[in-house]
């Protein structure tokens, strides 16, 4: 699958996608998760709220884009970051 393709698919089709893929990083900012994701040759944050049941998924053509986001999380966010193989 490609970015364009998965930022055009339905909800379904995008969350099979980052089932096939790899999750590389995840955090933790009040009561909401971003886990982050190796779907194919792009990258898909997905951001839950368990409280009200929403998602929200944004992809990202390079790590770079988004890695800062986990990096630099603030001392009050829990963050685990995993290293791509």
């Amino acid at each position: 699958m490609t970015i364009k393709k998965f930022i055009e698919a339905p909800e379904i089709a995008r969350i099979n996608a980052i089932w096939r893929g790899k999750l590389i990083a995840e955090r933790q900012q009040d009561d909401v998760t971003y886990r982050l994701f190796k779907v194919d040759d792009f990258y898909v944050e997905a951001r839950i709220n368990p409280l009200s049941f929403t998602r929200h998924f944004t992809a990202y053509a390079t790590l770079e884009e988004i890695i800062p986001l986990y990096s630099d999380a603030p001392s009050n966010d829990s963050c685990i970051v995993k290293v791509p193989s």
